[in-house]
């Protein structure tokens, strides 16, 4: 290593939604991601890497603790979590390192930095508890949360621009900035985090004119998958209003897919940007880059949009970790974004002050194989509000929403997710297996519910105080311009 330390830096991207199943990168047909690709072909692949919560703040907030969030309690997008839990950032920066955030990290309330030194730009979303919603009542049919449907649709998809193209504009550009002006004197760590390729699927002539015509896979729908749908897809297909607006037809699946498509290329090509830096730099042979997302996207799989859902669409993500000289390698065992927190902290030597629910993935970069555990993602918050587990382990896969049926899929012989084993005599050791992650004690099912619906009318109470006072907590960058370029 070059300069007055021998810690690498360690340069996190992420992007927002990205499904791994439409990357190139990851062996798929879909967006042309040949920077992502010539970073896994230095890098180890986690293959069957998963969210920990198909949602942004919860995954996020499990990426920064390397904790479920049963256990920190962030349940939803209105949820924070205790700025006492100390994050990644804190370790690595009580390690020497300069902790920097570009983009997006959908950090709710008044802690905006969870160890970060510092922000190159405030967030693109609010920071109060305002994306915190009850189910929809049971006596208007009508109802619906979000009306999620006409981002999907092929009349709303095409070439545009739009505020979240501009805020990656700036996060790419105060990211590149910063790479040039690394510190000397102390290793560094600089997270940039993209809103794309999450809808609304509007993109850049220039990269939709490569993708208007292209021609991708689209979802199997069976006869009978209306049947196949469990309470918790249900509750969804209401959330959204996808029993009134359908996004099935061809027109509309192939334009989501061309969107995302194009979206991801768009992401593509800024970390490109970032690796020619690094090289511009000198900065490669001293740096770890990790690609990764915060969850998927299950773009009309089994008629479904957007996340929440713990289908491998939306619970699947890319993960890829290149070390400074490493070659290509594989590792098919699951593996949670959850993990991160506690590699990051063993890289850099740190003691941890409580244990991480994630484990360090150190092993697998130092070309050992990983012990095969339960990997567990959760989802308890709004549409559903009420426990609800996945348990992967090897091939099986386990589903568990509190007081409804489970189901049970293998995942290699089964990877549309259309065989549900749970029942099945011929594999009840494995469901009472995996049953047993979720019922066996670890959570209090009843109480994490209990909670769910408990602050809700105390986030309401804060969010109209906030309200009439006029009080935010959005970050503010404190950026002198006249001090930028030539004064004197």
């Amino acid at each position: 290593m070059t300069g007055k330390t021998s810690l690498p830096n360690i340069l996190l991207i992420i992007a927002d939604q990205m499904t791994p199943f439409m990357l190139e990168a990851c062996g798929y047909p879909g967006a042309q991601t040949r920077h992502i690709s010539a970073l896994a072909d230095r890098a180890v692949n986690f293959t069957n890497a998963y969210t920990p919560s198909p949602i942004c703040v919860p995954a996020r907030s499990c990426l920064m603790t390397g904790l479920l969030t049963s256990t920190t309690g962030c349940y939803d997008n209105g949820d924070p979590y205790p700025s006492f839990i100390p994050t990644f950032a804190h370790y690595l920066t009580n390690a020497g390192y300069d902790t920097v955030l570009s983009g997006k990290m959908h950090f709710i309330g008044a802690d905006q930095l969870h160890g970060f030194g510092r922000r190159l730009n405030t967030d693109i979303y609010p920071s109060g508890f305002l994306w915190s919603y009850p189910l929809l009542p049971e006596d208007d049919p009508k109802a619906m949360a979000f009306d999620f449907a006409p981002q999907y649709r092929a009349e709303n998809i095409g070439p545009g621009w739009t505020a979240e193209l501009q805020y990656d504009e700036e996060t790419q550009f105060r990211s590149l900035e910063y790479l040039r002006h690394t510190p000397k004197h102390r290793p560094w760590m600089l997270t940039v985090s993209f809103t794309n390729p999450h809808p609304p699927y509007v993109v850049p002539r220039k990269h939709w004119e490569m993708y208007k015509d292209a021609d991708l896979p689209l979802p199997h729908y069976p006869d009978d998958m209306d049947e196949k749908y469990s309470d918790f897809d249900r509750a969804f297909i209401r959330w959204y209003g996808l029993d009134r607006k359908s996004i099935r037809d061809p027109e509309h699946l192939i334009a989501m897919r061309r969107g995302f498509a194009a979206l991801a290329h768009y992401v593509d090509d800024k970390v490109g940007e970032l690796m020619d830096v690094l090289d511009e730099q000198g900065l490669t042979d001293d740096t770890i880059v990790i690609f990764t997302s915060d969850h998927g996207e299950m773009l009309g799989e089994k008629g479904l949009i957007q996340k929440r859902s713990l289908y491998e669409w939306s619970a699947r993500i890319p993960l890829i970790v290149a070390m400074p000289g490493g070659t290509r390698r594989d590792v098919a065992t699951p593996v949670s974004l959850m993990d991160l927190p506690a590699t990051l902290a063993d890289l850099a030597e740190q003691e941890l002050a409580r244990p991480m629910e994630g484990r360090s993935l150190l092993p697998a970069l130092s070309g050992q194989a990983l012990e095969e555990v339960p990997v567990i993602a959760e989802y308890h918050g709004e549409g559903i509000m009420r426990p609800s587990f996945l348990v992967r382990k090897g091939a099986w896969k386990y589903i568990y929403c509190h007081r409804s049926a489970p189901q049970l899929f293998n995942i290699e012989e089964d990877p549309g997710e259309w065989v549900n084993r749970a029942g099945d005599p011929a594999v009840a050791g494995i469901e009472a297996e995996l049953n047993a992650v979720i019922t066996g004690g670890r959570f209090d099912l009843d109480a994490i519910e209990a909670d769910v619906w408990a602050r809700l009318p105390q986030k309401a109470v804060v969010n109209a105080a906030m309200a009439a006072n006029g009080t935010a907590w959005d970050y503010r960058v404190e950026d002198d311009v006249t001090r930028k370029y030539v004064r004197k």
